[in-house]
């Protein structure tokens, strides 16, 4: 239990995870090439952290008239002008950024900033040109460990990192059984053979963990300078990361060699996130609390009928391996990262601004948790959510005061009476009530 303070009066409240590793995560690779480079970068970075959006803009600038293809940079860029209140900056920014690198990672996140700062404008830019998600398969002793497995700036397109190995178990068809915990699916795993617990999250593009799940299981974490850095919920800002190979089980599923991200602590179980299970369809039942995952076949085409006529299919678009799906709330479009590690449903302060959403005087004031600590968060109710055909009204909303992406995440309250299937083929999430 944790006291927390509802207008003006203290009571005593469980507290409700929030897990937002890859809605707002962006994991950047130093430079090797320029030390110079390096310090400017970390230095806007470590500003950003400290909400010092002004200096952190000028660091972030030289980093980018240093090495005009760092996307990393450039979306640090526009997006500490955006928390800056430069908004005609900013959005020049995201623009140019999308413009040069249309294909880069850091313009995906400059879209979704866009779609809710200024919709009119991404509609004239270009749109991504990359290919749906190839996954390579390869020996584990050319599965080198140099990519991050989760949105990665400065490198090759992150579906090249995590990669199928020919010494991985990947079973046609198997079910993994899971338990609420502080609403989201705990499930167990083994980490070099070490049991633990961890959250299954479709928020999450890689596998994240915290030095201390690692040391508590006698796993010797890594050492040595950080290779990248994580932004997530939380007042702790960023969060320097370091990868480790390991060999990863989920009940018959199992990845040798396989990448994760490890930072100093998590106030939250490791996260289970896509590059983990990237070759399986999968049908969370949340009666059963179950997950089957069915193996991928290639050219087998969907195994669903015409979405179109299903009232309840909603379509996602892919940024990176995140699933964006299009929204309303109270009549007006937004976006959101569906997200089951998330166990509330969170707008963001830009999108509450762009949806004419004031937080009430009187909303209640509770906390969240992310990989950066925690954050207080303002509680309310909006009038109507719709995704799709589903719509919920009189809905609860967070809006944490720690600054995120453009993107809120649409977490388990508002699906959680339902049994939903993700259908990678035609790009739709097929919801059945229960």
């Amino acid at each position: 239990m944790i006291s927390v303070k509802f207008n003006g009066s203290l009571a005593e409240s469980s507290v409700r995870f929030l897990l937002a590793f890859s809605l707002s995560l962006v994991t950047a690779s130093f430079p090797q090439e320029s030390y110079a480079v390096e310090d400017t970068f970390a230095a806007g970075v470590k500003q950003f952290g400290a909400k010092s959006y002004v200096p952190a803009a000028v660091n972030f600038k030289k980093a980018v008239t240093a090495n005009p293809k760092n996307d990393s940079a450039r979306y640090y860029y526009a997006l500490s002008l955006h928390y800056g209140k430069d908004l005609p900056g900013a959005k020049k920014a995201y623009a140019e950024l999308i413009r040069l690198y249309p294909d880069s990672n850091g313009a995906n996140y400059a879209r979704a900033a866009l779609s809710t700062l200024d919709p009119a404008l991404l509609k004239t830019l270009p749109p991504s040109r990359r290919p749906p998600a190839q996954y390579a398969v390869a020996p584990v002793a050319s599965a080198t460990p140099s990519g991050s497995g989760i949105q990665s700036y400065n490198q090759m397109p992150s579906e090249s990192n995590g990669r199928s190995s020919s010494y991985d178990t990947l079973p046609d068809d198997c079910r993994i059984y899971y338990k609420l915990h502080n609403g989201c699916f705990e499930i167990d795993a083994l980490v070099n053979g070490r049991p633990m617990k961890m959250y299954f999250d479709t928020g999450a593009e890689g596998c994240a963990f915290g030095r201390d799940h690692l040391t508590e299981v006698g796993i010797t974490p890594p050492t040595g300078k950080p290779t990248g850095m994580a932004v997530g919920v939380g007042d702790g800002g960023e969060q320097a990361t370091w990868e480790m190979p390991v060999d990863l089980k989920v009940g018959p599923i199992e990845r040798r060699n396989f990448p994760i991200h490890i930072q100093k602590a998590m106030g939250v179980h490791p996260l289970l996130g896509q590059t983990f299970f990237q070759d399986f369809t999968y049908t969370i039942d949340n009666g059963a609390q179950s997950i089957h995952f069915v193996r991928k076949r290639k050219n087998t085409g969907s195994a669903y009928a015409d979405p179109s006529k299903d009232p309840n299919a909603v379509p996602f678009t892919r940024m990176g391996k995140e699933l964006l799906v299009k929204a309303e709330v109270n009549g007006k479009p937004t976006t959101f990262f569906f997200d089951t590690g998330a166990s509330v449903v969170t707008l963001t302060q830009a999108q509450c601004r762009a949806l004419g959403l004031t937080i009430p005087e009187d909303a209640q004031i509770s906390t969240v948790q992310g990989i950066a600590g925690s954050s207080r968060a303002r509680v309310f109710n909006v009038r109507t959510l719709r995704v799709g055909g589903l719509v919920k009204n009189d809905f609860e909303v967070w809006v944490p005061d720690s600054e995120m992406a453009g993107v809120g995440l649409l977490g388990q309250p508002f699906y959680n009476n339902y049994q939903y299937t993700i259908d990678y083929d035609r790009g739709y999430i097929h919801f059945l009530r229960r």
